[in-house]
């Protein structure tokens, strides 16, 4: 018969055994979620690059379009620095402003990490320039804490851009309470306006961040 001691002595061993065996599994359960997370980013980015096929590179386009400040923009005023390029409509009742926002919020965390996220241009074209005028463009973007340059134009203008990038958009509804439904993704330029990529929406803010990274 055991001792109260060796009792004891082997509650221990059993005790401090398990406790390895759950830090064993907690480390192990943390590498898998990371190698998985690294997994699903690699795969993402594939997938954004691969749909990089037929997408033009932004020097390629000739829009002449106005800003929210009614300047006339072209292509060559983007020239030499990095683009997140999105298109939506003011009256968006939730994808756009949740893409506006997710883009400035990785541009800070970029920023506060060191990078030189200021270069860094997010261009907002309206698929709505009806209702999206420069001040209506200027009121919106306002809201947002960062710095996003609007643009709009003539309906003719904004659908041979729309057409240009491939865009999707289609009204939905009738009078004045019409929406849109429209591409949702984020079209990034490196520097030198070679398309890199896409951030899909609803896209880990992790995973946004780290591709905003990539043409920085």
């Amino acid at each position: 018969m055991k001792s109260k001691d060796q009792t004891k002595e082997c509650d221990v061993r059993d005790q401090s055994a398990l406790s390895r065996s759950k830090g064993l599994k907690f480390l192990l359960g943390g590498a898998l979620f990371a190698a998985l997370l690294v997994t699903v980013f690699m795969l993402s980015n594939r997938m954004a690059t691969t749909h990089s096929l037929g997408v033009p590179n932004f020097q390629d386009s000739q829009f002449e379009l106005l800003d929210q400040n009614g300047q006339e923009r072209r292509p060559d005023d983007f020239a030499g620095q990095p683009i997140a390029l999105f298109f939506g409509f003011t009256y968006c009742p939730d994808v756009c402003p949740t893409t506006l926002l997710h883009l400035t919020t990785a541009q800070d965390q970029l920023a506060a990490a060191g990078q030189n996220a200021g270069d860094l241009q997010i261009l907002f074209v309206t698929v709505d320039p009806e209702r999206d005028t420069p001040l209506q463009l200027k009121a919106y973007l306002s809201l947002f804490d960062a710095n996003v340059t609007g643009l709009t134009g003539a309906s003719d203008d904004v659908a041979e851009t729309l057409q240009h990038f491939g865009v999707y958009a289609e009204k939905t509804g009738t009078g004045n309470d019409y929406l849109y439904d429209h591409s949702a993704a984020v079209y990034l330029y490196r520097a030198d306006g070679s398309f890199k990529g896409t951030i899909v929406h609803n896209e880990p803010a992790e995973f946004a961040a780290e591709k905003l990274k990539s043409i920085l």
